[in-house]
């Protein structure tokens, strides 16, 4: 049976610790021939402050505590995505400091690593191309962020490990996430995964939610648990979410664990569950598409981008990289567009044009 440990009113003068308290808790060791691989969620434009990105100084607190354990070698990855290259991700998120401050500290961009092909033969991949120093950790540690996601539900420990996929474009992978995740869970399983939720994100996340200050800290050592009570700290039904339940199904994990804390629940806002309805559909569309008929792809474009055209009527934008920044007066523009579109035509058809 796995092990949660849930730490409230943590901040900034007592979060070394919290963390140092939780991981004693759970029993996290470290050898010296160990090779530790921190993953953080930089998979964002919006830093540690406004709820976007994993705070460097939950990182550094990790850091901290192992360094009172070993001087082993400590690697910080991150992978390029659409948005963002990793590099710059570091460089604006305040990681960089951690390379110069503690020896035997590197943050590595995964997107620029050797890697090897495996075969994996999987829920989704048949094959993995996997950056080597992946291949050499012996212990890797997940450190996500406490955020609800428009197709997801929530984006924690599960959705993080998405980032260990070093292509740039991760679009194609969107509608078949429940199974890429999971694939990663099995290739790479973390030994210790962190939810920093010391300013977290709710709403329509993972990129346009509300910052929610929620003071609090999910430690565990099973990925799958650490979210489900990540899921019920937001007041998300855990079975609700799709990793979550694929991973009940596929028996990834038993969902049984042992709880150190308390739990508040902090009731955070989701996205309209008409888009959130409506976005799925479309996800899953592009799956049956994917696997039949790849002319249908264009069916679930339409219904993502209808998904988000109810999150435009609902608060106003929206930023979607389908369809990029979207505003009330674009929206309508657009839409008066679309709805003149078929008279314009029967009027150049008359005049033989």
């Amino acid at each position: 049976m796995s092990l949660v440990v849930v730490k409230t009113e943590v901040d900034l003068s007592n979060l070394d610790k919290n963390v140092s308290d939780a991981l004693k808790e759970l029993n996290f060791e470290i050898k010296d021939n160990d090779i530790i691989t921190i993953k953080p969620n930089l998979c964002d434009y919006r830093p540690s402050e406004q709820g976007g990105t994993t705070d460097p100084l939950v990182v550094e607190a990790v850091i901290k505590y192992i360094r009172t354990l070993s001087n082993c070698p400590i690697n910080i990855v991150e992978s390029d995505h659409a948005l963002a290259i990793a590099d710059d991700e570091f460089e604006r998120m305040g990681y960089l400091y951690l390379e110069k401050e503690y020896e035997n500290v590197k943050v590595i961009n995964l997107t620029k690593e050797k890697h090897h092909r495996l075969y994996l033969g999987g829920f989704y991949f048949d094959e993995f191309s996997a950056p080597e120093v992946l291949l050499k950790t012996t212990k890797l540690v997940n450190v996500a962020k406490l955020k609800t996601h428009t197709q997801t539900k929530i984006t924690c420990i599960l959705k993080n490990q998405f980032g260990l996929v070093s292509r740039r474009y991760k679009k194609r992978y969107h509608p078949f996430l429940s199974e890429v995740i999971l694939d990663l869970i099995k290739l790479f399983p973390p030994t210790l995964s962190i939810i920093d939720g010391l300013v977290a994100m709710e709403g329509s996340g993972p990129s346009d939610g509300d910052r929610r200050d929620s003071k609090i800290l999910i430690c565990g050592n099973d990925p799958v648990t650490t979210d489900i009570i990540a899921a019920r700290v937001m007041g998300i039904k855990p079975l609700t979410v799709p990793v979550i339940k694929l991973a009940k199904k596929k028996k990834v994990s038993n969902l049984k664990y042992n709880l150190i804390g308390t739990l508040p629940k902090l009731k955070f806002k989701h996205m309209p569950w008409y888009s959130y309805l409506m976005r799925r559909y479309g996800l899953n569309s592009h799956k049956r598409a994917a696997r039949k008929y790849a002319k249908k792809k264009k069916r679930s474009e339409f219904y993502s981008d209808v998904a988000a055209g109810f999150l435009v009527l609902k608060q106003g934008n929206y930023s979607t990289l389908q369809s990029g920044l979207i505003d009330r007066q674009i929206f309508f523009r657009v839409f008066k567009g679309m709805l003149k579109r078929p008279f314009v035509r029967i009027k150049l058809k008359l005049k033989g044009i």
